[in-house]
């Protein structure tokens, strides 16, 4: 394929080195690289990835400073009574799936600011939560170490801290699309689980009605570089059931932050900083913003429709 920019591009999922052109664009959001980026679809399994994937040692560039997780200034940084509610229904929604009063272990792959296993911990005194992220800041650590929660500088592939076949639940949110290779990371995974344990994973999904009027350009779900795969519900399952897992549940979650992200590129409004653009109201903190597109990803899912956010429940396929 002429417009690819790898050389040596193999799916993921298939193995084929056919594909096509989905996507080329900036970095719309942070510009943490100069030139633009590709995303290509495999001609034989629709399977969309990075082109080429970076190397293991080029991805800290792809997290500049001013990435909203850690930046204060972003229109995009999580924080305060919208981002606060997130989490309390997120750990609300967790424990509908998974009786959490018989969980002894809890990991969160990919914890950010751990927010999710403070809000466990409120609920869940005694049992063990681990955090596991790139880096944290020794501020976040020692306030964790005070609530009896282990977090860990590690990544997918040494998965550092971990016990085998020790850990009843395992959380990879919005972190999967991330990886370099999520099969290996997923079969990881799996030898860390109690053998009647489950991993939750949230990812992006192509999908949802934001995903149809931006899927051109502009999605933020693209969010290129960063998202080095991108999932459907059917390619997600089949990536899990190949890594040895079944699938207990499926199903669509809002995605405000999609909507926002792809107006935003839209816009030419970037994620570093607030402009004066009277647009600025599209940003995470906003309460007309969120409520509005998350109620529309609501009305899609009470009637049956996918969003651009998905969620995956799995269990260990003990016989692999």
């Amino acid at each position: 394929m002429s417009d690819s920019a790898g050389g040596n591009w193999t799916c993921l999922l298939c193995g084929s080195n056919q594909r096509i052109l989905a996507i080329r664009g900036p970095d719309y959001e942070y510009a943490c690289l100069p030139g633009s980026f590709t995303l290509v679809r495999c001609a034989q399994c629709g399977h969309i990835s990075l082109d080429p994937i970076p190397r293991t040692e080029d991805v800290a560039a792809l997290y500049p400073p001013t990435y909203y997780t850690v930046n204060p200034d972003s229109p995009l940084y999580l924080s305060g009574f919208i981002y606060e509610t997130k989490i309390r229904r997120d750990v609300e929604r967790i424990a509908s799936y998974v009786d959490v009063k018989q969980l002894r272990s809890i990991v969160d792959v990919g914890c950010g600011d751990a927010a999710r296993l403070f809000q466990f911990r409120k609920i869940l005194p005694d049992t063990e939560c681990i955090g596991l992220d790139f880096q944290f800041q020794q501020q976040l650590v020692e306030r964790a170490r005070g609530q009896r929660i282990s977090l860990v500088e590690s990544n997918e592939s040494d998965l550092n801290g971990l016990r085998e076949r020790a850990h009843d639940l395992m959380i990879m949110s919005q972190s999967l699309e991330h990886l370099r290779n999520p099969i290996a990371a997923l079969e990881r995974l799996r030898t860390k689980l109690a053998p009647a344990g489950m991993l939750l994973i949230e990812t992006p999904h192509c999908g949802g009605l934001d995903y149809l009027l931006f899927r051109k350009r502009y999605w933020g779900g693209y969010h290129l570089p960063r998202h080095f795969h991108l999932f459907t519900k059917d390619s997600l399952a089949r990536v899990a059931k190949r890594a040895g897992y079944q699938v207990v549940k499926q199903g669509s979650l809002p995605s405000p932050g999609f909507w926002i992200m792809s107006l935003r590129n839209a816009l030419g409004l970037n994620s570093r900083e607030r402009s004066r653009s009277v647009f600025e109201f599209l940003n995470f903190s906003n309460l007309v913003a969120v409520g509005t597109f998350t109620g529309v990803d609501l009305a899609c899912i009470t009637l049956g429709l996918s969003t651009s956010n998905q969620f995956v429940l799995l269990k260990p396929d003990n016989s692999f």
